[in-house]
């Protein structure tokens, strides 16, 4: 029973799933194409507010997301559960050659589009692409 009230589960739909993956593969493409209106479009408003600006978004991006920005490989994985949210985990080689989970927090808004609350970095052992 504890078990069970500590699980969180999503009821996603099939459509839901495939929208939560369009919109992380929407943006890695904005980011491949230096289109940092585009990308800042897949932000939720959370992240928005934080970075203001497609130009200020575009500078934590490069700085701090070598391997979002530019990956050498991307492999998606699977919708699952982040701090209590749904989340895409996409499997990354970076610049250097390193292999990268990114795990994007999203969020869904009221018009029903899936938008993007968070993405952390953990390094990989591992190659899992």
């Amino acid at each position: 029973m504890i078990l069970q009230s500590q699980a969180i589960s999503f009821d996603l739909s099939d459509f839901d799933e495939e929208a939560i993956k369009k919109t992380v593969k929407s943006q890695l493409q904005a980011f491949a194409e230096d289109d940092f209106d585009q990308a800042f479009k897949y932000a939720a408003p959370s992240i928005k507010k934080i970075f203001s600006s497609p130009d200020n978004f575009k500078l934590m991006v490069i700085n701090q997301y070598p391997a979002v920005y530019r990956p050498k490989k991307v492999t998606f994985g699977d919708v699952t559960t982040y701090r209590n949210s749904p989340a895409l985990n996409v499997f990354l080689v970076d610049p250097d050659g390193n292999f990268v989970t990114a795990t994007y927090m999203m969020e869904k808004q009221e018009n029903n589009d899936w938008l993007i609350a968070g993405c952390i970095l953990s390094m990989s052992d591992y190659e899992q692409i």
